[in-house]
């Protein structure tokens, strides 16, 4: 399989939308490529490039047909398999004709407001398929993924643009010995071409999420300066969010604030009830004010989702990324790729988060999930979490409010030697005392080794010199806790369903 050449025509792409055909039917081709020209030529007159044929008569039933099969739709964007037959394609019709040729190339229309595309792939007889002593051939033809342009490109660039799938079709040409390989325009012109048929195509299976994106070299940083993303590939049989989808840039690493992003492109909900993304594009400016960026340093290009409306306030304000803070909690990662500030010229795959995530079976009825969470459910369930290990228990309790016959007095004690709890300021425990998001907080953050955290909180009511700013940091870093209306709302009390989900987080944490 080799490509063909390339030129830079322009033409007019036919509308989209083809009903599914499996197999482009067995056609009778005519005896000369001559006669499989668009239009019919005026009697006597010369065929460019044209074979002429000898005076021979053949068979109707002998003469060469050709067939494809493609599984209904062929992805340009994932690849697959074409399975080519053919029959009649004997050895005397190609010393008459030349070289077969299986063909799969760009069709001469395009939209109005696209470049023209000159994709396209040669297979060829005796180096990607054998034809047989009696004319016939199958064979099973490998197309790698983006081996075929999926989208054409745009002449020109405005907002809200949805780019147009590059529409194709297979064919068969013959190349006499000597000739120079077909190009594109050849193809178009129907030169030596014995017969073609439209290819039914797609980018990508419609719930398959598969971004790419590409964007110009960066320039004078320490200048304001805008960065057109340019992304397609954005289509899923549900893509997250309410609203739409964005980019932001960011430092790399954890909890690093949006440094810079776009605005939005709305989705819109198809006849099926689905949001999708126009197009499955994603083509936004970022404005960067000057010293945004350090070349210095590493820095991310991720696009994200809205994370649906704040239903707790009255205006509904909608849940984004804010320049400033960290992005989760705010949105639905869809897809990063590292920024590159020498740009990146052709589209390139960005990465999907591929996480495992672990549902949680309750066992409480929903009666119970509504009651309040307290202290001591909470350091009794971290005790047993860790393995429930053997503690050095004192003879005297520590605190006037648990007896050493408690049934928790052993997690209790746990809890006081691992530093998770000492309880409260006034020398009690009060294991029956409610719980709030920030105590949960603080209770895992210990229970896990008080370990290192970076970054900056997602959450407008989260700042630094909050209570417990470190231990709110980590847990929703760790997606122990996540809040659904972006804020943190460390006073809200935990009610045992969500302390219950909490936990399972806890537990299943990436380590």
């Amino acid at each position: 399989m080799s490509p063909l050449p390339n030129s830079k025509s322009s033409f007019l792409r036919a509308a989209q939308g083809c009903g599914a055909l499996v197999l482009a039917g067995a056609m009778v081709l005519p005896m000369t490529p001559a006669l499989a020209q668009d239009a019919a030529p005026a009697a006597n007159a010369p065929m460019a490039n044209a074979v002429t044929p000898k005076p021979a008569a053949q068979d109707a039933a002998a003469q060469p047909t050709y067939s494809t099969d493609y599984d209904t739709i062929f992805y340009t964007g994932e690849g697959g398999t074409v399975t080519l037959k053919g029959t009649g394609f004997t050895k005397e019709w190609r010393e008459q004709h030349g070289t077969v040729v299986f063909y799969i190339a760009a069709t001469k229309d395009r939209p109005g407001n696209a470049e023209p595309s000159t994709s396209m792939l040669r297979f060829e007889e005796g180096k990607d398929f054998t034809i047989a002593d009696d004319g016939t051939f199958e064979a099973k033809l490998t197309v790698k993924a983006k081996a075929l342009e999926s989208f054409y490109t745009p002449i020109d660039y405005f907002p809200g643009i949805t780019l147009d799938e590059v529409r194709y079709e297979t064919g068969i040409l013959t190349e006499a010995k000597g000739q120079p390989q077909s190009s594109i325009e050849d193809i178009w012109a129907r030169k030596n071409v014995i017969a073609h048929h439209p290819m039914y195509t797609r980018a990508y299976h419609p719930q398959v999420l598969a971004p790419k994106w590409k964007y110009d070299a960066l320039k004078d940083t320490t200048k304001d300066q805008e960065l057109l993303i340019q992304g397609e590939g954005f289509v899923g049989e549900e893509l997250p969010g309410r609203e739409g989808a964005m980019y932001v840039i960011r430092e790399k690493g954890t909890g690093t604030p949006v440094l810079a992003m776009s605005d939005m492109k709305s989705y819109y909900e198809g006849p099926d009830g689905v949001t999708r993304l126009e197009g499955g594009t994603l083509y936004r400016t970022i404005k960067l004010p000057a010293n945004t960026l350090d070349p210095s340093k590493q820095y991310v290009i991720e696009a994200w989702s809205d994370y649906d409306y704040d239903l707790t306030k009255k205006d509904r304000p909608l849940i984004t990324p804010i320049v400033g803070l960290a992005p989760e909690h705010r949105g639905v990662l869809m897809a990063h790729q590292d920024l590159k500030f020498e740009g990146v010229p052709d589209f390139t795959d960005a990465t999907v988060p591929k996480g495992e995530y672990k549902t949680l079976t309750s066992k409480l009825t929903y009666q119970e999930q509504q009651q309040r969470a307290t202290r001591g459910e909470l350091t009794a369930a971290l005790y047993a979490q860790a393995g429930s290990p053997k503690v050095n228990l004192p003879a005297v309790s520590p605190w006037p409010d648990v007896k050493t016959t408690d049934p928790n007095y052993t997690a209790y004690v746990w809890a006081r030697q691992k530093g998770i709890t000492f309880g409260w300021s006034d020398g009690k425990f009060h294991a029956d005392a409610g719980i709030s998001n920030a105590t949960v907080a603080a209770f895992t953050y210990r229970a896990a080794g008080s370990p290192a955290v970076s970054g900056v909180s997602s959450f407008t009511d989260v700042k630094p010199n909050s209570a417990f700013y470190r231990e709110i940091l980590w847990s929703t870093q760790q997606y122990v806790i996540n809040p659904d209306f972006g804020s943190f709302n460390a006073t809200d009390l935990v009610n045992r369903g969500q302390l219950e989900q909490m936990l399972f987080n806890f537990q299943n944490r990436a380590k």
